[in-house]
């Protein structure tokens, strides 16, 4: 027999411009190869689902949360494939939060308000422990509001310096792979100064098993385009209206208007699918604003 040429590797969902950690070799468990050795299927049987039915099974949210941060968890399944303890929605991701019965589009949900002391406070630091590519600089910058990162791409050491040592006054947006963050956000997670992580790899699965302890953990994806920086976009909208609010308290009434404003244009600009709970509340504070 001639030598056949390799099976093609299945496509996994599309990797998007941040870069990200190389996918393990094997895609099988013990389990499924033991399986197969025994001539059965890979997968095991499940029962048939048609398009126009949904299996929603809620999973349990980690009780590790504080200062109202609320996880979310996204794991590209298959089509048709369900996974047990998880809630699956017609965009084939799950979420540990329920999503809104009329819409196939999931929303990115909000922070809490959380209360900015202006005597202690001077902004906010961006820190990414992975590279921001060019095809997406751009818009990472639009959202935080400057160029000017903090790239510690590889650079544990300084990046943990970074935040303990010059972040005390700020609130700090962290980025980082699978890989790096398991290692880092244990150290860095119950600082004040620690406001919003992201988790971007390859291997969603086994990242979230550890990050779903992590309430600043807001998202672990694959995708930054379609996951990461609409949540990114909602997390800065929230964090410009607590400074407002920071602002309107103290009767700076202009620089509250322009922070509530700020906010309300980047959810407008680069989160379509955010909660419009958030537009109301603006709205309405930028009315006690006049």
């Amino acid at each position: 027999m001639a030598d056949q040429p390799p099976p093609q590797r299945p496509k996994g969902p599309r990797m998007s411009h941040l870069h990200s950690e190389p996918v393990p070799m094997s895609f099988a468990s013990p389990q499924q190869l033991a399986n197969i050795v025994a001539g059965g299927s890979l997968f095991s049987q499940q029962p048939m689902h048609t398009q126009h039915q949904t299996y929603t099974p809620r999973m349990n949210a980690p009780h590790h949360m504080n200062m109202g941060h609320q996880p979310m968890y996204r794991m590209q399944t298959a089509p048709g494939v369900i996974m047990p303890d998880m809630t699956v929605v017609p965009t084939g991701v799950a979420t540990t939060e329920p999503q809104a019965a009329t819409s196939n589009e999931r929303i990115f949900k909000s922070l809490a308000a959380q209360e900015i002391d202006l005597n202690n406070f001077t902004g906010f630091r961006f820190v990414t422990l992975d590279g921001l590519q060019d095809q997406t600089r751009d818009i990472y910058d639009k959202i935080s509001g400057t160029i000017r990162w903090v790239m510690c791409e590889g650079q544990d050491d300084r990046c943990l310096d970074v935040i303990q040592n010059e972040c005390k006054d700020k609130r700090v947006f962290l980025i980082t792979s699978g890989s790096i963050g398991s290692n880092i956000v244990p150290k860095i997670h119950e600082l004040p100064q620690i406001y919003a992580i992201y988790v971007y790899c390859s291997d969603v699965n086994r990242h979230q098993e550890w990050a779903k302890n992590f309430s600043k953990v807001r998202i672990v994806c694959n995708d930054d385009d379609e996951e990461l920086l609409p949540q990114f976009a909602v997390d800065v909208a929230r964090a410009n209206m607590d400074w407002a609010d920071a602002l309107q308290k103290k009767g700076d009434h202009e620089k509250a208007k322009e922070k509530y404003q700020l906010a309300l244009n980047k959810l407008n600009n680069h989160a379509r699918k955010h909660d419009p709970a958030m537009d109301a509340e603006i709205q309405t504070k930028l009315q006690q604003c006049k």
